[in-house]
């Protein structure tokens, strides 16, 4: 994964990570500037389980419309708990409030899919970040009885997830809770985006099966000396098919419109800011692209993101599922299994299961999801 230090800088251009190269875009005012868009729309999900499939196919068309025009949009009146997204956002608040030393005990390293706790990394304030930031991530892990409803483990299945119930027995259930209605929540999400692509309503229930699911709460501890309004997160575009984010308080979030000019997206709490990524963008046909976003924030600030990440399953291979506008997608397919082991190589190299992949010598053709969690001999 890129970092600032990779990233040029230039007055005249805004450059960004996309997929696995940097890119770049001319910012464009006055007369060269394009119609783009200035704001991020709004949509009213309260229709989402509606029994009336007219009522959901209004839905489908703002949504995809939104994701043609924008990349970016607001989903309010969700089918989620209030209640349960604050219970989560407090239950972190707890963790990530643990002594340091606790937190390391729960390790990316120690977990074959580096869920679990990643410090922060003192490099990033000499990269140029505004502030530091620490994380904790949890997902598919079918170990875990709360994920059984979705699938069960096969024998001889390692445990993914990992969980402080020594220090905080009510944080597991906590995030539980609120994981379990946003799964429900983006699974009938799915069908609204096939009826955005003038689909029928389970056409891309194929590619979702057993969905890769990921939740990685990026937490930004305050700084005292840094007041500063600056990037704390560099400028990317995600590779999912979607992700739903909750944000509470504190914002920051910004989305790069086609004159290269940031967009900011203001907190509307328990509310979701959902995007599309790369992996929508080839289902589509190219109709819905991945939108380019970063965070700004002072680094005196305590910030905390719960993002839900949301892609086809593991086992599964996407292509567009209507006629593609990019001449570069028509003929594309690609492994989600696949594609997820060649990210970890990239962005983890120091990772115990990384070094572990790299000794047995593979080609990235052999590369499947099941080494993630089948022990490696």
């Amino acid at each position: 994964m890129a970092s600032l230090e990779d990233l040029p800088s230039d007055p005249n251009y805004v450059y960004f990570k996309s997929v696995d190269r940097v890119q770049c875009r001319p910012i464009l005012t006055g007369e060269n500037a394009k119609p783009t868009f200035e704001s991020i729309p709004t949509i009213d999900a309260s229709q989402i389980f509606s029994a009336d499939l007219e009522a959901r196919k209004i839905l489908a068309e703002e949504i995809g419309q939104a994701a043609k025009d924008v990349g970016f949009f607001y989903l309010v009146n969700p089918p989620v708990s209030p209640d349960k997204m604050d219970a989560a956002f407090d239950a972190l608040a707890k963790f990530f409030a643990l002594p340091h030393d606790v937190k390391m005990k729960y390790h990316v390293n120690n977990s074959p899919a580096a869920k679990g706790f990643t410090p922060v990394n003192p490099a990033d304030k000499r990269k140029g970040f505004g502030g530091a930031r620490e994380a904790f991530g949890m997902g598919n892990d079918y170990t875990n009885p709360e994920q059984h409803a979705i699938k069960v483990a096969p024998a001889g299945t390692v445990p993914l997830n990992q969980w402080p119930d020594d220090e905080l027995p009510e944080f597991r259930q906590n995030v539980y809770s609120y994981f379990t209605e946003v799964y429900l929540f983006a699974k009938k999400l799915v069908q609204i985006f096939a009826l955005a692509l003038g689909l029928e309503e389970t056409a891309l229930d194929q590619f979702f099966e057993v969905p890769f699911t990921d939740i990685t709460i990026n937490h930004y501890p305050p700084q005292p000396d840094e007041t500063e309004y600056k990037q704390v997160l560099y400028p990317h575009a995600d590779y999912g098919a979607f992700t739903l984010l909750a944000q509470r308080k504190i914002g920051g979030l910004e989305v790069l419109n086609a004159n290269a000019i940031w967009v900011k997206v203001p907190v509307i709490e328990h509310a979701f800011v959902v995007n599309t990524g790369s992996y929508f963008e080839l289902i589509s046909g190219g109709r819905w692209r991945s939108t380019i976003h970063r965070v700004c924030a002072k680094g005196n600030t305590d910030r905390t993101s719960l993002p839900f990440f949301f892609s086809p399953s593991p086992t599964t291979t996407i292509y567009p599922m209507v006629p593609a506008e990019d001449e570069g997608l028509k003929d594309l397919h690609r492994n989600i299994g696949k594609e997820h082991i060649r990210g970890m190589m990239a962005d983890r190299p120091t990772h115990p299961f990384v070094k572990k992949l790299k000794a047995l010598g593979l080609r990235p053709d052999d590369y499947t999801y099941e080494m993630v969690s089948q022990p490696l001999v």
